[in-house]
């Protein structure tokens, strides 16, 4: 199986699991094990890192984090997704969803019609007719 993955849930994989859902951490599990895929897309990546630089996470440091992306990119369990622009384009249409960066989370999810693990209640809401994983 394959998902989407918005930045607070990958950030909470990868140094805090114990704050995943059931439903997530069984995603997550599932992908470290080479039995599922986990989408990240470049608009994560770039919360991510905002996240780390605002100290918001203070026991993590970027380089960490940016050895966790060389990780990612040398594996084929998660996958660094770009920014496409008709990603960019077809969000304008999600006007339930008030953050850019979230609309461009669930367009990719969209675009490539797999569930998107995230925990934000606006999100999900806005997900009622698509699958989300919390």
């Amino acid at each position: 199986m394959d998902y989407v993955a918005d930045a607070h849930a990958m950030l909470w994989h990868l140094f805090d699991p114990r704050r995943l859902g059931s439903a997530a951490r069984a995603a997550f599990v599932d992908a470290d094990s080479g039995g599922a895929r986990i989408f990240l897309p470049a608009v994560v990546m770039a919360e991510m890192i905002m996240v780390i630089e605002r100290g918001r996470l203070p026991s993590v440091t970027i380089n960490q984090l940016l050895s966790m992306f060389a990780a990612m990119q040398s594996g084929s369990n998660y996958v660094l997704y770009p920014l496409l622009p008709e990603v960019v384009i077809t969000s304008h249409m999600l006007t339930a969803i008030p953050d850019i960066f979230d609309r461009l989370i669930v367009a990719d999810a969209r675009r490539l019609a797999i569930p998107l693990i995230s925990h934000d209640t606006i999100i999900s809401v806005s997900l009622r007719s698509f699958e989300a994983v919390a």
